[in-house]
C-alpha cells in the first residue's frame, strides 16, 4: 500500500536514476524529470520543487514523464499511474488518452507524408469529449543531442511539417489537462520504418520502441471499441515478450497481471 511508504515527487526522480545507474551503458538524463501528482500534473510542465513536492497516496493519479540518455540511445516516455480509485470522468479522459496514443502507434502512411498529416489520428479521441491539448501529439528525438530534436513536430497547426521518413524516432504523447484536478499523458517512442510496398507506393509505419505498461486501472471498457481492445491487448503483449526474460518469478507475475487482456 502507498500510504505505508513515504514518496514525494522529489523522492521518485531521485529513484529513478538510482535504478538507471544500475544499467549498462547509462549516461545521463535525458531531460529534467517530471514527476507530479494530482492537480499538478495539469500543468505540462510541471518543475518540483521542495516546497511544491507532494507525498504520493493511495487516491488521484501520478504522471511521471522521463528519458534517459545511453550509449544505444536516447529515450523519453510518460505513464500516467492510477493510485487509488478515481471518477468515471477522469477514466473516460485516461481512456481517450491511451486510444490516441495507440492509434498513432499503429498507423500506415504512405511516403511524403508530413507529421502534422498524422497528428489528428492521435487527437480524434479526445476531440470526440470536446476537450483537445495545447502541445503538439509528438516531436523528433535526437541521440545524446536534444530529446525535442526539430524540425519534426507532430501538431495539426504546423504551417511548416517536415516529411516522416524511414529511421526517425519521434515521441507519440497525447494528453488532457483539467487545471486544478488532474493531467494524463501517455507517451511511446517510435521508430518509422518501411512498410507495404504496392501499386499505390511505398507504405510507412511505426516500430514501437518503448515497453512500459499502461495503468490499466484507468481503462473505461465501455469507452473501448473491439479494435481499441486489440491495438491495447498487443502492445501489453508486446511488453511481456520483450521484459520477461528480464524478470524473477515474482515480478514476471507482476507483469502478467498488469499486462492482462482486457
Amino acid at each position: 500500500n502507498i500510504d505505508d511508504l513515504v514518496i514525494t515527487e522529489l523522492s521518485a526522480i531521485k529513484k529513478i536514476e538510482e535504478l538507471r545507474k544500475e544499467q549498462e551503458n547509462y549516461l545521463s538524463p535525458a531531460f529534467s524529470t517530471i514527476s507530479a501528482y494530482k492537480e499538478h500534473a495539469a500543468m505540462m510542465h510541471y518543475s518540483v520543487t521542495p516546497e511544491s513536492n507532494y507525498q504520493l497516496k493511495a487516491k488521484g493519479m501520478y504522471l511521471i514523464d522521463t528519458g534517459a540518455n545511453y550509449l544505444e540511445g536516447t529515450t523519453d516516455f510518460t505513464r500516467t499511474i492510477i493510485l487509488g480509485e478515481i471518477p468515471l470522468e477522469m477514466k473516460k479522459h485516461y481512456t481517450a488518452v491511451v486510444k490516441g496514443m495507440l492509434n498513432l502507434s499503429n498507423a500506415k502512411f504512405l511516403e511524403g507524408t508530413k507529421a502534422y498529416n498524422l497528428d489528428i489520428i492521435a487527437r480524434m479521441p479526445i476531440w470526440q469529449l470536446g476537450l483537445d491539448y495545447l502541445s503538439a501529439t509528438g516531436h523528433g528525438i535526437g541521440y545524446l543531442t536534444n530529446v525535442h530534436e526539430p524540425p519534426l513536430r507532430v501538431h495539426w497547426q504546423a504551417n511548416l511539417g517536415s516529411k516522416l521518413e524511414v529511421g526517425t524516432l519521434l515521441s507519440n504523447e497525447p494528453g488532457i489537462y483539467i487545471e486544478n484536478s488532474h493531467g494524463i499523458r501517455i507517451e511511446n517512442d517510435l521508430l518509422i520504418q518501411n512498410s507495404i510496398k504496392n501499386e499505390y507506393g511505398q507504405f510507412l509505419e511505426f516500430e514501437v520502441c518503448t515497453f512500459v505498461p499502461i495503468d490499466l486501472d484507468g481503462i473505461d471498457i465501455n469507452s473501448m471499441s473491439s479494435q481499441d481492445k486489440e491495438y491495447l491487448n498487443s502492445y501489453h503483449k508486446l511488453v511481456r515478450d520483450k521484459l520477461s526474460k528480464y524478470l524473477n518469478e515474482a515480478e514476471v507475475e507482476w507483469l502478467v497481471e498488469y499486462t492482462k487482456e482486457i
